[in-house]
């Protein structure tokens, strides 16, 4: 019986996600402590972002490419140490956890976007 109950644990510790999440950091299949940030906020408080707005550079161009490469670097960096430091154990875009098993899960985005700019 108690090996039976060790082996439901993990199971009762997981979250649904949608089909096409985005996950920042962590595993929904082991999380206690998930988080939320609204991608397109994070993204606009990018420098990379703002120099691909700011120029015109188009996405699908060889700089492009490389900028958003840049930025999604920065942003999962950014996300992994807010995340740390909230003891937040899953990260993923907002509205993406489709079923939170009764747990409370936080928006770190103002921490995100704070920590972008430092």
């Amino acid at each position: 019986a108690i090996l039976f109950a060790g082996l439901l644990m993990p199971l009762s510790a997981q979250v649904t996600l949608k089909r096409s999440a985005v996950v920042y950091c962590g595993n929904a299949s082991n999380t206690s402590a998930p988080a939320t940030i609204d991608e397109a906020r994070v993204k606009e408080a990018t420098k990379e972002w703002r120099k691909i707005q700011a120029d015109g550079i188009d996405q699908s161009s060889a700089q492009g490419k490389q900028l958003l490469q840049q930025m999604n670097n920065t942003v999962r960096e950014a996300v992994k140490a807010v995340a740390g430091d909230a003891s937040r154990d899953l990260v993923v875009r907002k509205d993406d956890i489709s079923d939170t098993k009764g747990r409370d899960v936080a928006d770190l985005t103002d921490k995100v976007i704070s920590k972008l700019a430092e």
